[in-house]
């Protein structure tokens, strides 16, 4: 039944891809399919397992076949996101439990495969990382596909886009975007989703704006209802009048005029006007995020996650593996440094073993650092790969989850063994690497003066800096408002922890999101940091700013604000001090980040 046509109506959503774009939607409906549960006699259950087997396959050559029908050449360049996808199809823990549970409990493919997907989905849930947490979507976008081989439901033809239109829809898959023809795309919608998600990346990384976890978005729009979405706000408004299509009109000219002249700043060295240089990096997932970061201005690679390595699989990366995807890092990156955080989850994340014992606490359990030390064969393999990539350019070793003394000690020890195994076997490694510790534990940060002795540098990240220091989960949406970036207690953190670096000789980065907002960098930089590292789209905005600020500035901005009280006392401060000291270039983006 068509919604009725409702004028200006307002929904608030994530706001995933910068950009104001107006035009019609365009629905997709992806209405969930309804699972069979049926027990099945032992003489059928041979003939279920076939069943099964030929959706698995039926949906890898649907994959493998809009994979090579990619024509842009832009959009190839992401095509890796089906990889992973083909990658969860030959999950031998996916495909061998669903046929187990067929054969032990005997039941149909549906009702075997949907509880398969309900254990590891919760496996999922509990990974701490935004970013790791959300590749779970990539698991029900490869099992909703294969629901619907199974039961002989078509897959809608989206190929055929026409016109400029605002895609609608409850979720998008990977091989839907890659799918449709992007120059007839305006803007996408979705219910579901969030930041990290595969179309937020897809959108940002091709400039197309979206807005994810609206909800109601399928409810409310009709097919043909004409929209403006701001992704930079999250903003929607459905049927707007010509009088509001004109403000939102005006406000992207002025963003866009904005866009034009920070993106000038992406090439330029972010040194401020008394001579301070810092260094911008980016923090990545994937070595195809590279052209991206290098168009943005990034000069190196100051976060990468290599977790996703070990994710929707069964067996573990061998050493050839690391070594093969650090190798391409290192040589894309070139002459330019990249940062290899090690393996940052716990085991019950991508080994059956540890999934059995489930942990009452696992963002303080048997995870990062801890899990690397438990396991020392696995971590071994992980360094192996690391140091003989590092003979291909610069590559720096960053220890997740630090809390103290003896864990810097231990993880070198390691380091050092696996170094004599290479001497030894006569292979080629860069012996004077460079070791990083994460400071992200309120214990690391106390100690920072004498862990500075054992490492070449110090990395805080925020994120789990702040959840751990206030005491705050920021995805609980009962007490994410107490997730403060700019909470006393946290100015207090980093400042002792660049003091504890500076006066032992070694550089100090960040590469928690706080590095992204030019009003936070700011303050960063007044704090004293050496190296920011961030979302790649965000360093012209930064590097625009701080070649606009003096030091001694920014070191009076934070001097006053160590006088404040509380978090949204000093939010406040900044902000106003911001729209002041740059009117004309950043009271927009400031105002705009302040309603998102």
């Amino acid at each position: 039944m068509a919604v009725q046509q409702q004028t200006n109506k307002v929904i608030q959503g994530i706001g995933a891809s910068p950009g104001i774009v107006t035009g019609k939607a365009y629905m997709i409906e992806r209405f969930k399919v309804r699972l069979p549960e049926k027990r099945i006699r032992p003489e059928q259950v041979e003939e279920e397992v076939a069943r099964f087997l030929n959706a698995i396959e039926e949906s890898r050559n649907q994959l493998t076949e809009i994979k090579e029908k990619i024509l842009d050449l832009e959009v190839r360049r992401h095509s890796f996101i089906l990889d992973v996808h083909l990658m969860i199809l030959d999950d031998e823990m996916l495909i061998q439990d669903t046929v187990d549970m067929i054969r032990k409990k005997k039941v149909n493919a549906e009702w075997a495969l949907d509880l398969i997907l309900e254990k590891l989905d919760t496996a999922f849930k509990a990974i701490e990382d935004e970013y790791l947490r959300e590749r779970r979507s990539d698991l029900h976008y490869v099992c909703s596909r294969i629901f619907r081989n199974l039961l002989g439901k078509k897959h809608d033809d989206i190929t055929k886009i026409k016109g400029k239109v605002i895609v609608v829809a409850h979720d998008l898959s990977p091989a839907d975007t890659l799918q449709m023809n992007l120059k007839n795309v305006a803007g996408f919608i979705t219910d579901i989703g969030g930041k990290v998600s595969h179309t937020a990346i897809l959108s940002r990384s091709l400039g197309i704006p979206a807005v994810l976890g609206l909800e109601v978005a399928t409810s409310l729009i009709n097919g043909g209802d004409l929209l403006i979405i701001d992704g930079g706000t999250g903003e929607v408004v459905i049927n707007p009048t010509e009088e509001v299509s004109q403000s939102f009109l005006e406000r992207r000219r002025r963003i866009k005029t904005m866009e034009r002249e920070v993106l000038k700043y992406a090439s330029l060295p972010a040194e401020t006007r008394d001579g301070v240089r810092i260094r911008l990096q980016a923090n990545i997932e994937m070595v195809e995020e590279i052209p991206s970061a290098k168009t943005h201005g990034a000069e190196g690679i100051g976060l990468y996650r290599t977790e996703i390595l070990y994710l929707n699989r069964k067996d573990l990366p061998n050493e050839e593996e690391h070594y093969q995807t650090y190798r391409r890092l290192a040589e894309s990156i070139s002459p330019a440094t990249a940062t290899i955080r090690t393996l940052d989850i716990g085991g019950d994340k991508f080994l059956p073993d540890y999934s059995k014992s489930n942990e009452m606490n696992p963002a303080m359990g048997l995870r990062a650092i801890r899990f690397s030390m438990k396991e020392t064969g696995i971590f071994k393999l992980q360094l192996r790969g690391i140091l003989r990539a590092s003979v291909h350019g610069k590559l720096r070793i960053l220890f997740p989850m630090i809390s103290g003394m003896g864990e810097i000690r231990q993880a070198k020890a390691i380091l050092e063994e696996v170094k004599k195994g290479l001497v030894k076997a006569k292979i080629p490694f860069d012996r004077g690497i460079k070791i990083g510790a994460m400071i992200e534990i309120p214990s690391a940060s106390i100690t920072a003066d004498i862990l500075a002795e054992e490492v070449d540098f110090f990395s805080i990240g925020t994120n789990d800096l702040i959840q751990y220091a206030l005491a705050v989960d920021r995805i609980n949406e009962h007490v994410s408002y107490l997730y403060e970036p700019l909470h006393p207690a946290i100015l207090r953190i980093i400042r002792g922890v660049v003091q504890s670096a500076h006066e032992a000789g070694i550089p100090v980065a960040i590469c928690g999101e706080m590095a992204s907002d030019p009003a936070y960098a700011l303050i960063l930089l007044g704090l004293g940091l050496d190296e920011f590292s961030m979302n790649p789209i965000a360093i012209p905005k930064v590097k625009k700013v701080l070649r606009m600020s003096r030091f001694e500035e920014t070191q009076a901005l934070v001097e006053r604000v160590f006088q404040l009280k509380t978090a949204s006392e000093i939010e406040s401060h900044v902000r106003n001090w911001m729209a002041k000291r740059f009117p004309k270039d950043f009271i927009d983006y400031h105002t705009e980040e302040a309603k998102a």
